[in-house]
């Protein structure tokens, strides 16, 4: 249900968008650094995002930027003194949970080149692998609730950006008592395609 609402909310901020003055539609591109609280693969780990973005003004300092974004967050878990005395692997264990995420940011400009982002963003999880092999058995909860906080500098078309995403919500979907809370820094690039 609670994925229903968001994304009649996003629906909703989408359409109110098109009456809208400075509308833009861009694409971003960038890496992740990620870490899962309480998990023993909790070594942070650079991954990738690439998204559509949208944006529009409501006042000269003030805007919407609803976004949709494929994102994965990369695991690692070095070998245990079993795996190495079992078998020599000293390769470390590799999880991806790629993701696509729906973030809604409200958009606070100081100055004209400068954007200070936050607000709640929605992701579902699309499939987890370990080793490049997907996982049958879902070790992760299908969808995560998130905080986004950031800061972006306008380039004229292009813009550089970073952000931290905080997960509010615990993605554990094995019942052992530990709370797994996402931790993520993203920063990348964005270029703007068109605007009304």
């Amino acid at each position: 249900m609670k994925k229903v609402i968001f994304l009649l909310l996003v629906m909703s901020i989408s359409v109110s968008i098109l009456a809208q003055d400075h509308f833009t539609v861009g694409v971003k591109l960038g890496q992740n650094f990620s870490k899962v609280n309480n998990v023993i693969a909790d070594k942070s780990s650079a991954s990738f995002h690439v998204g559509v973005v949208t944006q529009f003004s409501i006042t000269p300092h003030l805007g919407i930027a609803p976004e949709v974004i494929l994102s994965q967050t990369k695991l690692e878990a070095d070998p245990s003194i079993m795996d190495v005395i079992g078998s020599n692997n000293l390769q470390p264990t590799t999880y991806h949970l790629n993701y696509i995420s729906f973030p809604v940011l409200l958009q606070i400009k100081p100055v004209s080149k400068f954007i200070i982002e936050l607000g709640p963003q929605y992701s579902i999880l699309l499939n987890q692998s370990k080793d490049g092999q997907e996982i049958a058995t879902m070790a992760f909860n299908s969808g995560e609730f998130a905080f986004v906080s950031g800061a972006k500098l306008n380039l004229g078309g292009f813009a550089a950006y970073g952000r931290y995403v905080v997960g509010m919500q615990d993605i554990n979907a094995i019942q052992d008592q530990n709370k797994w809370k996402t931790r993520q820094w993203q920063i990348g690039i964005s270029m703007t395609l068109f605007g009304l």
